[in-house]
């Protein structure tokens, strides 16, 4: 069974104090006692670098941290967030390097995203919506598609458990 708890434009910093949510999504995530979580958001969170760099780099370390310890049995990975633009502004950059180097701090295993598993130019696999943001089902599908495959050890550890 799979929950997602993404909301367009949600972040580490952004939008998490907002009526869209009956409760904190760490806790929704807790809640669904996942065997695996992914980590992946926060590029909602560059426009507030590098003012608010600290601030995003404790409130990371705090997540990570709580949704390891809230979950021992499960596998929670960091995933190197969606961007949907061939170039990186040095702020989006930013964030991703935070993403590795929190998940190091906290002992979770890290994953590049989209550029790690479409290689050099993802673009032509997301099948933008009109917006040119985001992927449409398409996009999602082929996403999910390689995604299963990076995510297949992490699956088979957890199923090995049970």
């Amino acid at each position: 069974e799979e929950h997602n708890f993404a909301v367009n434009g949600l972040g580490f910093l952004t939008k998490r104090d907002t009526d869209l949510f009956e409760k904190h999504p760490l806790e929704m995530v807790i809640d669904a006692d996942p065997h695996i979580a992914l980590i992946a958001l926060g590029a909602n969170d560059y426009p507030q670098l590098p003012e608010n760099e600290d601030k995003l780099r404790q409130t990371m370390i705090e997540d990570m941290s709580r949704l390891r310890d809230s979950l021992p049995d499960a596998q929670v990975l960091v995933v190197e967030p969606y961007w949907p633009f061939r170039e990186e502004p040095p702020r989006i950059r930013r964030v991703f390097d935070l993403h590795a180097e929190c998940a190091a701090e906290t002992g979770l295993p890290f994953l590049l995203g989209q550029y790690g598993v479409f290689a050099a130019d993802p673009t032509p696999f997301f099948y933008p919506e009109p917006d040119q943001i985001h992927p449409n089902d398409l996009g999602h599908a082929r996403l999910a598609e390689v995604m299963t495959g990076v995510l297949e050890p992490y699956v088979a550890k957890v199923s090995a458990a049970a």
